[in-house]
């Protein structure tokens, strides 16, 4: 009965988070990338309703501008972000003549400039396309709560690590919006939960070798749909590969891993990558030189950011600039809006809306910082303590991985490319102190107990 209470308790909460990110779906102010990904859903039109496989494969006819945009953006976007939002307009009774045209940016009187031109998706189309991204986010904190409940079995954890996360303003704020973030948060997340299992599997004795190579399947099904999200989860992905694979080497004390780990990984690579390239037909033409094509459109899509960040004041001229932005990010900087500052302009009425919504999140600043800083570190020092086992030593590694890639590949402060560092770390901090502040309480009517008697 009382586990049954707990599991009730477990829901009531989670739904209870899901419905606060849910909730501030219409209030989030708009960003031009909206309108990049719903018209990018036009390619769920053209492969579900049309089955026009010829129109997605590489290469643009040459002189077609509109050709070789479309073409740009099915190379450097992830494609389950798009193709959710089809799916959602498509359920919705809307269809592919609804939707908008893409974003353009630094054209004279930008705002004016692509409403005119149709650029700007229909509030209908807008919340539709929306509410994919929007459930992907819930979805994630619920993940996060399985997380922090699996490294440390503890519930108090899990209920502040979900926490924190589903009230962090960064993660609020981009995960409700119709991009790629929200896809992103989720399958990331759940990559971290299915190498958790498989590592579980892998050091129990005797080792069951059919269930563990089928939860690495399963995992690297899930990486592969986070790679097919957004090309950045690369950074966890290539984290826990490596939690994964040096987790034997940790647990046992100096033995390397035998050949069925290397088995299993091959298994591995071969699973996410199969995953990724089956959710990405751009890269059937010509999957070997796709990812060196892939690099230089990036490359020169970041040579192009750079460039604005620079007029914003917003790019990093050394490595302490680097390591400001990071803290600011993980601690202290409330929602970035707008990359661009002349969009407040565009859209400060609706920021002004979104933060008297009591949807915004928690606040940020230096009291927020602070606390958080100092229950990530008391995160940090409880996994360190218990390192050598698979759940905390994946953890760490994810973690250190994550803020080590986004110090040296994050060259200006952009608010969603730090999204993750959205690690449970301050709410294992926070689960680890009310533990201890239990068995504290505990401990002392027991010593009282035992001074009375001595008298």
């Amino acid at each position: 009965m009382n586990r049954r209470i707990l599991w009730l308790l477990d829901a009531a909460f989670l739904l209870a988070l899901a419905a606060y990110v849910l909730a501030g779906r219409n209030q989030a102010p708009f960003h031009g990338d909206e309108s990049m990904l719903i018209y990018m859903s036009r390619d769920y039109y053209i492969l579900i309703q049309a089955h026009d496989l010829d129109a997605v494969l590489c290469c643009a006819p040459p002189g077609d501008e509109m050709a070789a945009l479309d073409e740009h953006l099915r190379i450097v976007n992830g494609t389950v972000g798009k193709m959710a939002m089809g799916a959602a307009w498509d359920l919705a009774g809307l269809t592919v003549r609804d939707l908008n045209g893409p974003w353009f940016w630094g054209v004279p009187d930008e705002w004016a400039w692509n409403v005119a031109h149709g650029d700007l998706p229909g509030e209908h189309l807008l919340r539709v396309a929306r509410t994919p991204s929007t459930l992907f986010t819930a979805l994630s904190a619920w993940a996060v709560f399985e997380i922090a409940r699996w490294v440390t079995r503890a519930r108090p954890a899990a209920y502040a690590a979900s926490a924190l996360y589903a009230t962090s303003p960064a993660v609020l704020l981009n995960g409700r919006r119709a991009m790629m973030e929200g896809s992103l948060l989720l399958f990331t997340a759940l990559a971290v939960l299915a190498v958790l299992w498989v590592v579980s599997g892998q050091a129990r004795e005797p080792v069951r070798q059919q269930a563990v190579l089928a939860r690495t399947a399963l995992f690297g099904i899930v990486c592969g749909l986070a790679l097919a999200s957004k090309h950045t989860a690369v950074i966890t992905v290539a984290a826990l590969f490596v939690a994964l694979a040096s987790e034997p080497l940790v647990r046992g004390g100096g033995v390397f891993p035998n050949w069925r780990h290397v088995a299993r990984w091959m298994v591995l690579g071969g699973v996410t990558l199969l995953v990724f390239l089956a959710l990405n037909p751009a890269w059937w033409s010509d999957p070997l030189k796709m990812p060196g094509r892939v690099l230089d459109e990036r490359r020169s899509l970041l040579d192009s950011q750079i460039q604005g960040a620079k007029a914003a004041g917003q790019y990093y001229a050394s490595l302490g600039d680097r390591l400001t932005g990071l803290v600011n990010e993980t601690f202290l900087s409330g929602p970035q809006f707008y990359e661009a500052p002349y969009w407040e302009a565009y859209v400060g009425d609706q920021v002004a809306r979104y933060r008297a919504s009591g949807l915004a999140g928690r606040g940020g600043g230096l009291g927020w910082g602070v606390l958080l800083a100092a229950a990530c570190g008391v995160g940090v020092i409880a996994l360190a303590r218990r390192w050598r086992e698979g759940p905390a030593w994946v953890v760490l590694v994810w973690a250190s991985v994550t803020v080590l890639a986004l110090l040296i590949l994050t060259p200006f402060e952009w608010q969603r490319y730090y999204l993750l560092l959205q690690a449970p770390l301050a709410g294992i901090g926070v689960g680890w102190m009310g533990q201890l502040v239990r068995l504290t309480i505990q401990h002392r009517p027991m010593e009282s107990a035992g001074k009375g008697g001595g008298m």
